[in-house]
């Protein structure tokens, strides 16, 4: 995987760069299809690492909880690991990020077809707290995204000043829950006030293709009004 010198000055211009073909379909699908029985019945490893809807309220045919997003799933089995250490990210990484990479961290999405939920503008250092220039995140598609079916959008060159914009804490509708303990919890993004949609990139995928941002990006994902569940797999990689 050898990324062009377009892509990789518009990943340091703009702070983003779509790679399409990322990871063989073979590969995603193997991971999607892994999802989506989670979602039929709940892993024995699943309760300290899921993010489930509201176990008072949503519950799958067996009682069981449903997961939204699986946290360190690499750690987990080795059909995760297999994309979550591609030999095709691990090289692209180390081309934007200039130098020898390790993987930071990764999370599975689930979009349920049922759940109109959506992600709000945001910086991922926010969370993380990687020094600025070191960190990068690839969001796999894992279906065929679009509008209103998961997409990100992207705010280009917002990664530039590399600092971090205040961020207002706020809870999703319906509200995701620690399946730990059941309870809610609330996330982070930029007050709506802050955003310029006008200069907004959507970002139209295909699995297996991945979109690579700085983790000082401004980006945030659609709503998913498909009727269908669709899937995406972040890994963030960080220079050593």
């Amino acid at each position: 995987m050898k990324l062009t010198p377009t892509q990789l000055e518009q990943y340091q211009n703009e702070g983003y760069t779509l790679v399409r073909g990322l990871i063989p379909r073979k590969e995603v699908a193997a991971v999607r299809a892994r999802l989506m029985e989670l979602l039929e019945d709940f892993p024995a490893w699943g309760e300290r690492k899921m993010q489930v809807l509201d176990p008072s309220k949503y519950r799958n045919a067996k009682g069981q909880m449903i997961p939204v997003g699986v946290q360190l799933p690499a750690q987990e089995e080795e059909v995760f690991r297999a994309v979550a250490d591609h030999p095709n990210l691990q090289a692209a990484m180390a081309q934007l990020l200039g130098g020898s990479v390790k993987r930071f961290t990764d999370q599975a999405l689930i979009k349920n077809k049922d759940i109109d939920g959506q992600s709000f503008y945001h910086q991922d250092s926010y969370y993380w707290h990687i020094n600025p220039e070191l960190g990068c995140n690839c969001w796999i598609a894992l279906d065929e995204v679009g509008k209103d079916a998961i997409a990100l959008g992207i705010l280009p060159g917002t990664h530039q000043s590399w600092t971090l914009t205040p961020h207002e804490q706020y809870f999703d509708d319906p509200k995701p829950c620690s399946a730990s303990n059941g309870q809610p919890y609330q996330r982070w993004r930029i007050p709506f006030s802050q955003i310029d949609f006008s200069k907004e990139i959507m970002l139209p995928m295909s699995p297996g293709d991945g979109a690579f941002f700085t983790n000082f990006t401004w980006h945030r994902a659609d709503p998913n009004r498909s009727g269908m569940h669709k899937c995406a797999y972040a890994i963030a990689y960080q220079r050593q």
